[in-house]
């Protein structure tokens, strides 16, 4: 099913924008996965970036993090988010939850929701970016009430709001999961798996496309870097970074 490109909000980055088929569909809710360090918040500050220089209004959640830790690593980017927090189009929040809330989903649920409309003082914004949700009640025994507690909050924010939402959730390393509760993929749009593989002494990024709904995607893994200014930058698909290793290691092949 296509997709009009007017429904569509772009990434941030133009080759991300053409392996979604046109970038993310409005009001949907994508998923970036990947293990710890990969770069999942600097994905997802440049989605935000992306809206602010388009003169929208923007929402960042941190939910294991402080908002001042986040703004200076991306400063060393040379991304300067304090400047749009004074013209009030980006809304930073922090919200701390427990596992123990986890059990009262339908009550705290709600609660999340409104600590977000009360931040933006019921203004309407258009990016919404949840990082991460695995640190939602983090530690609970029972994780069939963390899925039910996720479930509503991401059901609610689409139903109240109408938002562009981007969620981050951490994996454990190596392990074969697409997320930390099994849920969070299911209930996105679209995922995006951001990795690491170690070539020799080298480690290499790499990202793709997992799903996509309604759109013709790109499911090639890419390597690629992280640059001041640029954030991430997609560069050649995997296969072929691998191959041109391979070729520069060969004596008289005239790679270089």
């Amino acid at each position: 099913m296509a997709v009009d490109a007017d429904a569509r909000l772009s990434t941030g980055n133009p080759k991300l924008d053409k392996m979604l088929g046109g970038g993310f569909i409005r009001g949907r809710t994508y998923l970036v996965t990947g293990e710890t360090g990969v770069g999942k918040t600097i994905l997802s500050l440049q989605f935000l970036l992306n809206g602010l220089t388009h003169n929208e209004t923007c929402v960042y959640v941190t939910i294991d993090e402080r908002i001042e830790g986040v703004l200076r690593g991306a400063e060393s980017l040379g991304w300067n988010f304090w400047a749009y927090m004074e013209t009030g189009r980006f809304i930073p929040l922090e919200l701390r939850l427990y596992a123990a809330e986890a059990r009262k989903y339908g009550k705290e649920s709600r609660a999340f929701v409104d600590a977000i409309f009360n931040a933006t003082r019921g203004r309407r914004f258009t990016r919404l970016v949840l990082d991460p949700v695995s640190a939602l009640a983090q530690g609970a025994k029972d994780e069939f009430y963390v899925r039910e507690y996720l479930r509503e909050i991401i059901t609610m924010i689409e139903e109240r709001f109408g938002v562009t939402t981007l969620m981050t959730t951490d994996i454990p390393t190596g392990s074969k999961r697409m997320s930390r509760f099994m849920l969070e993929e299911f209930l996105a749009s679209g995922v995006i798996v951001l990795g690491v593989r170690q070539l020799g002494g080298t480690l290499v990024r790499t990202i793709y496309v997992r799903k996509m709904r309604w759109s013709s995607m790109d499911s090639t893994m890419y390597v690629f870097n992280i640059e001041p200014e640029r954030g991430i930058v997609i560069g050649e698909p995997f296969d072929e970074f691998i191959k041109n290793r391979n070729l520069s290691a060969v004596p008289g092949t005239g790679v270089v």
